[in-house]
């Protein structure tokens, strides 16, 4: 009898636990939601799909997509932004020259895997020596 009753009051305990844990699991993931929404415009949400189009568009040029074939793998640098968050540059690095049509395939790559406007955004490869 006596272990049935501490039996009983451990899956007590483990209930509630778990009913504790799940209101703070959903009142961070709002709150994290609140925070994100209200101080992240749609500019910063398309510079960041920018970004990780530009890293995806490079490795992929680096593993041959599309036909494309260069000497040795691209680098991706980084990028900069003016004020307005319109003009991007993205920064590339390569050992070996790169022709118009790899610049070309990256750019479009870029648009395409973030998914922005074109007429919105002005991206720029820039080659860093």
């Amino acid at each position: 009898m006596i272990i049935k009753t501490l039996i009983k009051k451990r899956g007590q305990l483990s209930l509630e636990f778990s009913i504790l844990l799940l209101v703070i699991l959903t009142l961070s993931i709002a709150s994290i939601y609140h925070f994100m929404n209200n101080n992240l415009d749609k500019r910063d949400r398309d510079l960041d799909k920018i970004d990780i189009g530009a890293k995806t568009a490079i490795s992929l040029v680096n593993s041959r997509y599309n036909g494309s074939n260069v000497e040795y793998p691209i680098l991706y640098l980084g990028m900069s932004y003016d004020s307005d968050k319109t003009n991007i540059s993205i920064y590339i690095k390569n050992q070996s020259p790169l022709d118009i049509s790899t610049i070309n395939l990256i750019e479009r790559l870029i648009y395409d895997r973030a998914d922005v406007d074109p007429s919105i955004y002005n991206i720029t490869i820039v080659i860093v020596d």
